[in-house]
């Protein structure tokens, strides 16, 4: 393995932007791992840098534009189950069904009469 003379890429991470994208990964990491831990499900955060010459007169000035994707987990969402019409729509209560006119009745109140116990002596 040669020897490397390179800045390590972490110290490189801290000068791009001012040290914003830095904050921005940390922030965008822990937003992926509580969505991980709450779903159970993969997550990703994915860092581009774009690296291109500042201009063709001077290759030793680069220009680095950072891109930070994430895929955030997502609970599964509830089915929801309805019924639809020829014309488009969406009902809650199937048409086909007859209709019940269901009403609640009050249970009349039950007077407690006081129990009485009785000992054998």
């Amino acid at each position: 393995m040669s020897e490397n003379k390179c800045t390590p890429f972490s110290q490189q991470l801290a000068y791009i932007n001012r040290g914003t994208l830095d904050s921005e990964l940390t922030e965008t990491l822990a937003e992926v791992i509580k969505a991980v831990r709450e779903t159970g499900k993969k997550g990703a955060v994915t860092l581009t840098l774009n690296c291109s010459m500042l201009n063709t007169r001077d290759e030793n000035t680069m220009k680095l534009t950072p891109k930070v994707t994430r895929s955030v987990p997502e609970l599964d969402r509830a089915d929801t189950i309805m019924f639809s019409t020829a014309d488009g729509d969406l009902l809650r209560d199937d048409p086909s069904q007859t209709q019940l006119d269901l009403r609640v009745i009050d249970k009349p109140e039950q007077s407690a009469a006081p129990i009485k116990l009785q000992s054998n002596q």
